[in-house]
């Protein structure tokens, strides 16, 4: 690749959102009964030009899932029908049902994976599917979901498997319910299960006005915070629910900047808080000029050749203004304007973090 720009130069403002934003309580926690279900069960997948499984190659429990399809009367699900022809797969179908639940005639997507030795799933059409979750059934015990339709391979180098979009179709009302004996229970996420953070949620509904006489929230776990409903509000409790999720935060912690770093997949994850001290980082060909933030009034003696990193920015450039910025976001966007790899990008991320030039922490995974 031709990098021929000599220079990067990274202008933007220098600002806080995190100072500046207004921190509510549902930033930091979800409720608990909320959470999202997984409904699953088994199917057959026709249509395929030769690429579906061999039968023979089936194990006694493919052969059992494709007996117990035939037997409850799925359509296609023959074994005989498929045998040798390799026109057809057994696959196992997955939807995941959000946390806000779902009602009867919503459609949701559809996640399916060959269970057996087909090659590939393209052009393929599943068969009417039955999912079900051993978690919850309705009081008759029937499927929760009913799946089918032709299936879109979504990675070429993983043909056996596919996404069907809204492939299927919700049977029951899945309703989860978010009041136990007259509690809420917040569930504080991952990321900020601390016990100051716990304190300073309850406090934050606690201190909204017309719950200070009541005080109906109360920390019990860093990762836990329950609120008993105040009896003016058990006839509308999705009003109650409201309000202690937009109940402001104050004095909270500004949280350590992360870049995430997956070299081997070549994936990068940088908040938007992380910044970059004033330096030059040089690597296969690509100069990374990062200039420090000019004094107010002061302008450049030998303005240089920068890449537009956003349409606010540019606005203000176009007026006259003189804008900086230490972002390393800002410098992953000039870098991409030059079709750099995201090889480049970590190297240049390590030549960073080894000088001490960013403020934050630098995290790799696999």
């Amino acid at each position: 690749m031709n990098k021929t720009i000599p220079f990067i130069l990274v202008i933007l403002l220098h600002a806080s959102p995190w100072a500046a934003a207004q921190l509510r309580v549902e930033h930091f926690v979800r409720i608990k009964g909320q959470e999202a279900t997984t409904i699953t069960g088994y199917g057959l997948v026709g249509g395929l030009n030769g690429t579906g499984d061999d039968p023979r190659a089936y194990s006694p429990a493919a052969l059992a899932i494709l007996r117990d399809l035939n037997g409850s009367g799925q359509f296609g699900a023959d074994e005989q029908g498929i045998r040798g022809a390799r026109n057809s797969a057994l696959v196992r179908v997955t939807v995941t049902i959000p946390g806000t639940g779902a009602r009867s005639g919503d459609t949701l997507d559809c996640t399916v994976v060959s269970m057996g030795s087909a090659s590939s799933l393209a052009g393929g059409i599943l068969s009417p599917s039955m999912l079900s979750t051993i978690l919850r059934q309705n009081e008759n015990s029937l499927p929760l979901g009913v799946a089918q339709g032709r299936i879109t391979i979504e990675q070429a180098e993983n043909p056996n498997s596919g996404r069907i979009v809204n492939g299927c179709r919700i049977l029951a009302d899945f309703a989860h319910p978010f009041i136990q004996n007259g509690l809420i229970t917040l569930i504080v996420r991952r990321e900020h299960a601390r016990p100051h953070i716990a304190n300073l949620i309850a406090e934050g509904i606690n201190n909204e006005p017309e719950f200070r006489a009541f005080k109906p929230a109360n920390a019990i776990h860093q990762n836990e915070i329950t609120v008993r409903i105040p009896p003016n509000y058990f006839n509308d409790p999705m009003y109650f629910l409201a309000r202690i999720l937009d109940a402001e935060m104050l004095d909270v912690p500004r949280p350590v900047p992360r870049v995430t770093i997956n070299e081997r997949a070549g994936v990068i994850a940088i908040d938007e808080l992380v910044e970059v001290r004033p330096g030059l980082v040089t690597f296969n060909g690509i100069i990374a000029d990062i200039a420090p933030e000019l004094e107010a009034g002061e302008m450049e003696e030998f303005p240089r050749q920068f890449i537009e990193i956003d349409t606010d920015t540019r606005f203000r450039q176009m007026n006259g203004e003189v804008v900086a910025n230490m972002r390393l976001r800002a410098l992953q966007a000039s870098l991409n304007a030059l079709r750099a790899t995201p090889q480049d990008m970590i190297e240049i991320i390590k030549i960073l973090h080894a000088q001490g030039a960013i403020v934050g922490d630098v995290v790799f995974i696999d």
